[in-house]
């Protein structure tokens, strides 16, 4: 017989969870027969409190965490829900998921992966997306704003100066940046887009001419015409104006029951805990960060 305390601790809402939470996983790999691996940002349970929501270096031990003892012949479904975070974290995640399947990777987007998300979903060879779902541009931030709007703003200058007009107001302006500041911005922005055409080269847009892969990335980046970062690319949008290899999660009631039981029950666990961050497999290994409670005085 179980002790009080045994009895108490299964029926904690947290314990409960995790025992639904473990079910789907469970019927997840019984009826694809891949390996599974979420990746969720708790950023939207959150709002206003600063934590580390966005793809970062550890997240690579999450990583190395999850892919740990998978067998790597039933390829990956990678869950992913996240605002986006630093590129070069981005590329070292990818490129090591990538070598571990042999680049048999799909992406799923339960919600929304923004940015450095979208950027991921662009190495796999398949992004499942719901109708509901949404991807981002792929415009570098640069101190957490645009860095086409530094670029916009250097040609700006240059081209009053040149007038000469403006020109105390552009000193004064100009004189906060260090003399190599825009050149990391454009270098920024060139990087993102050669990552993604290698990653769209080598797996989902193997077989298309250069032209195509380069009509799919001149979309995703181009601040000019999405005007913010955070503008949502829809299922239907995406389609039309790229050639990115989508498949309505819709199209299969199982999978998309499955994929939204999962992405709930990690809504539910961000809500209720103190986590910003959670990677884990279908064997429950978890990596999961939490906020810094600073205790008062």
């Amino acid at each position: 017989m179980s002790s009080w305390n045994e009895i108490f601790e299964s029926i904690q809402p947290m314990n409960t969870l995790e025992k639904v939470k473990k079910e789907i996983f469970n019927e997840y790999i019984s009826y694809t027969n891949r390996n599974i691996v979420v990746y969720y940002s708790c950023w939207q349970q959150k709002p206003g409190i600063p934590g580390p929501f966005s793809i970062d270096d550890d997240d690579r031990n999450g990583f190395i965490n999850a892919l740990y003892n998978l067998d790597k012949v039933k390829g990956l479904d990678l869950i992913l829900h996240t605002p986006g975070g630093d590129m070069a974290a981005t590329q070292s995640i990818v490129e090591y998921i990538y070598k571990f399947f042999s680049g048999d990777i799909r992406v799923i987007i339960p919600h929304t992966a923004m940015s450095a998300g979208t950027m991921i979903a662009c190495s796999s060879k398949e992004i499942i997306m719901g109708s509901h779902s949404n991807l981002g541009p792929i415009d570098p931030q640069i101190a957490n704003m645009p860095a086409h709007e530094f670029i916009k703003m250097l040609k700006q200058a240059q081209n009053d100066l040149q007038l000469q007009i403006n020109i105390a107001y552009w000193r004064d302006v100009l004189r906060n940046y260090p003399p190599t500041f825009f050149g990391v911005c454009q270098n920024a922005i060139e990087s993102s887009k050669q990552i993604v055409k290698g990653w769209l080269s080598r797996c989902m847009l193997k077989n298309e001419k250069s032209e195509i892969i380069d009509q799919t990335i001149n979309y995703l980046s181009d601040y000019n015409l999405h005007l913010q970062h955070n503008n949502r690319l829809h299922i239907d949008i995406l389609r039309v104006n790229t050639k990115l290899n989508i498949t309505d999660l819709e199209a299969d009631n199982r999978l998309q029951e499955l994929v939204l039981s999962l992405y709930h029950c990690f809504q539910i666990l961000s809500s209720s805990s103190q986590c910003v961050k959670i990677i884990e497999n279908q064997n429950n290994i978890k990596f999961i960060k939490n906020l810094n409670i600073v205790p008062k005085v």
